[in-house]
């Protein structure tokens, strides 16, 4: 029942800017405080204007395209409405240019769609208003926020279709996963059930005549089971825990994300090269690592170029994730904290470096055990 009355669509790429943008209503009054204190008119005009508009705002928030740029429109009028009284109308335009920009994750109709409103505070402004103090903010925030409405809306298509691809690239590496761990265990098992199988009947047809032998068969089908159980958790066991079958896995999934993302794969050196050295804890911590990188580089990046290299070098192992785009500026985001903080907790460490020439992310942990030979050595 509560999500019933939420102001905005429960969606983390909207956050709560909205109610930020939302503030710059206030810019309504400002010509009344500086000009128009003496006139009530204008007062209660601007205060009952924000009554449709605030229903408006926030219901442009849940419709999309058409019915967007019809909210749009819908909040450009009420900018109609109050400009004969209050210059300061062309704040409503303002808004309205920006939800005619996000009306469609196409610019060749959404910008159209932007230009429609600039049309309407051309026509308001000459037939209404025609004043400075309504037409040049009025036009100048139009063209602006209509062309950044624009710029969101293409960018949250392109989020959405990330999405998308990763859910069915995700999707399908389980299908394949289940379908390998399938193949494997009857390649395993086919072998040694059929053997069971045919020795349970001997085991039977000799029990009335050759009890002795029998019992040796009998014997011989334990013995057959249980290292057929040995193998079993053996195998499933290797599923489980550093053979790199998962980062392989995620890389796979991370090639086909990137490639949806236009950003080029290069493999320099796979998981292979640390065989026999992962445990499950740090085979998970990498492949997580692979993952944030990746992600990173889709969202924020622009990068057209990623290489990752594993490593089993000199007493240390690990990943390094580069990318050619824009470089990593300011401080890490949460998830690169978040994979500093796992990287640490298994005793490791995590550099990040940053240029015009991209970003260099480095994870390193040491093999303890060689490490103490070479120095006993």
């Amino acid at each position: 029942m509560a999500s019933r009355w939420r102001l905005l669509p429960d969606d983390p790429d909207i956050g709560w800017i909205p109610y930020a943008f939302v503030s710059y209503i206030a810019f309504v009054f400002l010509a009344p405080i500086l000009g128009e204190l003496d006139d009530p008119t204008i007062w209660w005009a601007s205060a009952i204007s924000i009554v449709p508009f605030l229903p408006l705002y926030f219901v442009a928030y849940w419709v999309t395209r058409g019915r967007r740029l019809v909210v749009a429109v819908g909040i450009a009028l009420i900018g109609t409405a109050l400009a004969p009284f209050n210059p300061g109308a062309s704040t409503y335009f303002l808004f309205a240019a920006y939800f005619a920009g996000l009306s469609h994750e196409d610019p060749r109709r959404s910008i159209p769609a932007a230009g429609l409103i600039l049309v309407l505070t051309l026509a308001t402004g000459a037939a209404l208003a025609p004043t400075v103090y309504f037409l040049a903010p009025g036009v100048l925030g139009v063209v602006v926020l209509g062309l950044l409405g624009s710029f969101f809306g293409r960018r949250n298509e392109q989020i959405g279709e990330l999405r998308m691809a990763r859910a069915e690239v995700e999707a399908l590496a389980r299908i394949a996963e289940r379908d390998r761990i399938a193949g494997d265990l009857h390649d395993l098992l086919g072998h040694t059930l059929s053997v069971i199988v045919l020795k349970s009947e001997l085991t039977r047809a000799l029990i009335s005549r050759d009890q002795e032998r029998a019992a040796r068969e009998a014997a011989e089908i334990q013995e057959i089971a249980r290292k057929a159980l040995s193998e079993v958790r053996i195998a499933v066991r290797g599923y489980r825990v550093g053979n790199g079958a998962g980062l392989r896995q995620e890389l796979d999934g991370v090639e086909r994300a990137l490639q949806t993302a236009g950003v080029e794969l290069s493999i320099e050196a796979g998981p292979e090269v640390m065989a026999g050295r992962l445990d499950a804890a740090h085979e998970g911590v990498l492949a997580l690592a692979v993952r944030e990188a990746a992600t990173n580089i889709m969202r924020h990046a622009r990068a057209r170029h990623c290489w990752v290299a594993f490593f089993d070098e000199s007493g240390e192992y690990g990943v390094e994730i580069r990318d050619d785009g824009r470089g990593l500026a300011g401080r890490m985001g949460h998830g690169l904290v978040g994979m500093r903080q796992r990287v640490e907790a298994l005793a490791g460490r995590m550099t990040v470096e940053g240029a015009r020439s991209g970003t260099r992310l480095r994870i390193v942990f040491e093999d303890v055990e060689r490490v103490r030979s070479e120095d006993a050595a």
